[in-house]
């Protein structure tokens, strides 16, 4: 079965003729079936002009990276009575709370889980402590930087 792939408007299309006899002409274009009235006369079947080479990828540019020891993300902030702050890092909806009042934290453990762009995102405690304020529940729409649960 003769098959052939061709470009038409910038798009490549994979065809397949079943029987080059046939009138009409039945052809298969990416696996959709399609009847062809032939008018006029025949065409040259000499070969086609072979295809010009891709292009090549181009080179990957270089990003320029931050200094070493540039802080990149955004300072935990404590109030004057040494209180640490957990806030939204992005506006979202709280799906759970983890913690209660008075309880220890360890470095990393969740604290509560924020709904971003249908992605669950928890967040975590950046150092240890004792949870002492909950200012959200679960179901609360927060907007970036809202205040989520306190620290000592």
């Amino acid at each position: 079965m003769p098959a052939f792939d061709v470009e038409i408007l910038g798009k490549i299309y994979h065809i397949d003729i079943p029987d080059p006899g046939a009138t009409p002409l039945q052809v298969i274009v990416d696996g959709e079936p399609f009847e062809i009235g032939i008018i006029g006369t025949e065409v040259s079947s000499a070969p086609a002009k072979p295809a010009a080479p891709p292009h090549p990828a181009p080179a990957p540019v270089a990003l320029p990276q931050p200094p070493r020891g540039t802080v990149t993300r955004p300072a935990v902030p404590t109030d004057t009575n040494g209180v640490n702050t957990v806030v939204a890092p992005m506006p979202g909806t709280i799906l759970s709370v983890n913690v209660v009042v008075g309880q220890s934290m360890d470095t990393g453990q969740v604290l509560c889980v924020l709904e971003a762009m249908k992605m669950k995102n928890p967040i975590r405690a950046t150092h240890p402590g004792t949870v002492v304020e909950i200012c959200v529940q679960p179901g609360q729409t927060v907007p970036y930087g809202e205040v989520l649960i306190r620290l000592a």
